[in-house]
Parts: structure tokens; C-alpha cells; sequence
């Protein structure tokens, strides 16, 4: 008895030009026979492909992941090979400045940096190449002396300003000169401040971790939304930040780390006067003085025209005689009272021939 067929099977027979077209374009079908991908529809072999190419990357994924983690195990047997030599920090560098970066913790490398370079360390320099990262002039030169000082207990953000540069010595020292502007203006220092640093001090990352905190919270938006003045607290936050670091370096400790910085903002926001909204509403004009107390206020306050009466006199403080006075003018001043009612806008002096002072 004859088999019947599909009559639509053969719609979905891959001929042998087809099929070697398909090798051609998708290799791993060669590991198949011929005889087992005619007997698969096209999309089928195609599933086939994609699902091939997601085991090849996650194998690969695995490799890489597998790659780094040897390489990391190795780190304990594998040492590099330091020479001796000379380095001048300019003309004459030596290779050593060039080993791979340290994979320990930046803590680690901190406290390490304190144990090798000591308390100060090496006189400091201004002649770094801030022009190659786009920011030459951004810094004044008591930030590169302080920068350079390790443990500086003078390190102030105000310093890697660009709007405090061209001021002189003393202004950019003084109290005026270390407050912002604004948020912006701090934004650009902080950053100038880190790039200043990767030159300096590669191994401090301190600076980096205070500026991801900032980052990381918008620069404090909405802690200081209240704030008159923002871009003064998030400088005497990093001043605080930077003496703390100091501390600690002379300590031999390790700097404040990024997970730590939450803490110091809350007990720093925590100790200062906190910020509230002005209440436009009609409850406040409760807390508002009496009306008559403003009133006296304004009436001490009225100036009246001027007069050639001399003040002093009414106060019992002028030595010249009657008629010999005269003002830094020219101009004679009487000796008379110049004693006015206060609740009358309009009051004319007293004119009578004594003082103010015991008279009324």
C-alpha cells in the first residue's frame, strides 16, 4: 500500500543550492549533516544559529570574568622588578612611575603613602600641565602649595577657583575671597581641584570620593533649598571635609571614604541654624511688633531739613564759645535746642537758649 504524503512538505524542502548558501553564511551548520537540515524548515535553522551565538557569548563572558579573576589570584606570587635609579620629577623620570595601577584599596594605598613620604613630603610645585586637561590659570598658587603640603590643615576649596586667581596675595587669603558666588562656580572648583590632584597626588583619593558624594546628591538640592547662601555651605562642608583629611593623614588613618561622607554632612547640617521657608501667611502677623512700636521706630528714624544748630552743644560736648562756632563748611552754628516732638512730623526745633540734654 502506498505511503501518502503532505503535499506542502515539499514547499519547505531546502534544495542542495539553498543548503550551501546556508553553510556558507552560518559555519556551525556545517557540524550538521545534510540529511538533518532538509529535513528543518528554514526558521528552524535559524533558531538554531541565534541560539549557537548566545552560548558562544555567554562562554565568552564566562572566559573574561574568568580571565580577570586568575589574574587577580596571581597578584599574590607575581612581583615586578624595581631598579635603582634617579628621577627629578621632570626631565629625567623613572620607569618605576610607569608600573600598573595598585589593585589594593585606596584606603590601603593612603595609609601608605603616609608611612613612605612622611609628615609634608615633597616640596611642593606650580608647574604642573593643566593645559593638557583644559583648566591652566584655574588655580591659584597657595592652592598648588597647599595641595602639595600633605596634611595641609590651610586647604581651602576657595582656592581652586578660577574667580580667585587673579586676585592678589592677601584678598584671595582673606574671608571675603573664599565665599562663592554661586553652586556652578563650586561645581567647577571641586572638579579642578580633582583633576589638580590626579597630577599631585594620584594615590589620594579623597578628593575623588567627595566630589562623587556631591555628584551622587546633586550637590545637595534639595538639603539646601532654603539656603540663602548654597553655595557658602557646600565650601565650609569641603573646608571641614579637607581638615578632617588632614587630621587624619597626621594620624596615619585613612581618609574619610565615600560611604562615610553621609554621616559627617548630617552632623555637619546638624550643628548649624537650620534654614525655613519665609511664611507669607496672615498667622505670621502675629509674630509682628505693634504697630505704635514701628510707628516710634520711623519717628526716630525721620530726618528733618537741615539746620545750622550745633549738635554738639546740645550735648554738652562743643568747647567753642557762642558765635565762634563754625562747621567743617564755614558755616556759623548756633548755640541752641534743637530738642523736636517726635510724634509730630512736622515739629520745629525748640530754639531756646539752653542744651537738649538735662532740659528735655
Amino acid at each position: 500500500m502506498p505511503v501518502l504524503q503532505d503535499p506542502g512538505a515539499s514547499m519547505y524542502k531546502i534544495s542542495p543550492e539553498d543548503l550551501a548558501v546556508l553553510k556558507q553564511k552560518f559555519p556551525l551548520l556545517c557540524d550538521f549533516s545534510d540529511q538533518f537540515l532538509r529535513s528543518n524548515t528554514i526558521d528552524e535553522l535559524l533558531r538554531i544559529e541565534s541560539t549557537s551565538i548566545r552560548i558562544r557569548d555567554a562562554e565568552r563572558s564566562r572566559e573574561t570574568e574568568d580571565r580577570l579573576a586568575n589574574n587577580k589570584a596571581n597578584l599574590l606570587t607575581k612581583f615586578y622588578e624595581v631598579p635603582a635609579g634617579k628621577d627629578n620629577r621632570c626631565t629625567n623620570l623613572h620607569p618605576a612611575r610607569y608600573l600598573p595601577g595598585a589593585a589594593c584599596s585606596a584606603v590601603r594605598q593612603y595609609i601608605t603613602a603616609r608611612e613612605v613620604i612622611g609628615l609634608t613630603g615633597p616640596p611642593s610645585l606650580g608647574c604642573y600641565d593643566m593645559n593638557a586637561v583644559g583648566m591652566g590659570g584655574f588655580i591659584s598658587a597657595k592652592g598648588w602649595l597647599e595641595l602639595g603640603t600633605c596634611g595641609s590643615s590651610k586647604m581651602k576649596i576657595a582656592l581652586f577657583s578660577i574667580n580667585n586667581t587673579a586676585k592678589s596675595g592677601k584678598s584671595a587669603e582673606s574671608e571675603d575671597g573664599q565665599v562663592m558666588k554661586n553652586v556652578d562656580e563650586f561645581v567647577l572648583a571641586m572638579r579642578t581641584l580633582r583633576a589638580a590632584a590626579q597630577f599631585v597626588c594620584p594615590w589620594n583619593y579623597s578628593f575623588m570620593a567627595l566630589e562623587n558624594f556631591f555628584l551622587n546628591k546633586k550637590f545637595m538640592e534639595e538639603e539646601l533649598k532654603h539656603d540663602n547662601n548654597p553655595a557658602r555651605t557646600l565650601c565650609q562642608f569641603a573646608d571641614f571635609v579637607f581638615t578632617e583629611n588632614s587630621n587624619r593623614w597626621r594620624d596615619g588613618s585613612g581618609f574619610i571614604v565615600f560611604g562615610d561622607l553621609q554621616g559627617f554632612w548630617d552632623a555637619f547640617v546638624g550643628a548649624r541654624p537650620q534654614h525655613k521657608p519665609y511664611n507669607t501667611s496672615a498667622s505670621s502677623g502675629a509674630s509682628k511688633p505693634p504697630r505704635t512700636h514701628s510707628k516710634e521706630l520711623s519717628a526716630k528714624k525721620r530726618k528733618y531739613p537741615f539746620n545750622n544748630i550745633c549738635g554738639k552743644y546740645n550735648t554738652n560736648n562743643c568747647s567753642k564759645a557762642a558765635g565762634t562756632c563754625y562747621n567743617f563748611k564755614g558755616l556759623q552754628m548756633q548755640h541752641i535746642c534743637n530738642w523736636r516732638d517726635l510724634s509730630n512730623p512736622n515739629s520745629q526745633p525748640c530754639g531756646q537758649q539752653h542744651t537738649r540734654v538735662g532740659n528735655h
